[in-house]
């Protein structure tokens, strides 16, 4: 089931990666657009308080899936899964692991604990009594959230340096058009108003 190669390992951490960006890119669009403090708050309610009410469903329930994806277990039935356990299991017959991979991989799994039964109930799946309780699922503390991407930027770090990528900071994605031009334009239009 592993990658008995290192080369092959690489490839597929790297793609892991890619999948690390996107996510992180994802997180910091939410906290850029619903962590921004109470002007941004307004804004966002003055000018189409509907759309980004929605907006934010549609984020949180990504970003619990991606993370979920990629912190599920090593395979599913016969297909391996590209995730920190399958990595670790490659990592580990390759003789390439350490005690400090092993534990980041058991805080990223720790942070999917709290946030597992919310996807396979109400994003995942569309479980009928959980709908019906109405009770949240998966709640937790910000600093829980900012931990977990922090382990994440440390795991892919050593990993990197494991499998021979090296290691890479993507804590940042902020760039040319993004979520800050967005709401630069929009204090610029309701301003105007």
């Amino acid at each position: 089931m592993g990658n008995q190669d290192p080369t092959q390992l690489r490839k597929k951490f790297d793609h892991f990666r890619e999948e690390c960006i996107w996510i992180t890119n994802c997180y910091n669009l939410y906290r850029t657009l619903y962590e921004g403090g109470e002007a941004t708050d307004a804004v966002l309610e003055r000018v189409a308080s509907a759309f980004f009410h929605d907006l934010n469903r549609i984020m949180v329930e990504h970003i619990l899936l991606q993370i979920c994806k990629i912190t599920d277990p090593a395979s599913s039935g016969h297909r391996q899964n590209l995730t920190v356990e399958s990595l670790n299991n490659d990592l580990d017959t390759l003789g390439l692991i350490s005690q400090d991979i092993i534990d980041r991989g058991e805080e990223l799994k720790d942070y999917r604990d709290l946030i597992v039964r919310a996807r396979n109930r109400l994003i995942s799946h569309l479980d009928w009594q959980s709908v019906k309780e109405g009770k949240p699922l998966g709640e937790h503390e910000a600093r829980e959230v900012s931990q977990f991407f922090a382990c994440l930027f440390r795991y892919t770090d050593l990993v990197g340096e494991a499998c021979g990528s090296g290691p890479l900071d993507y804590s940042v994605s902020a760039c040319q058009g993004d979520a800050i031009d967005l709401l630069r334009a929009l204090r610029n239009l309701s301003s105007r108003n």
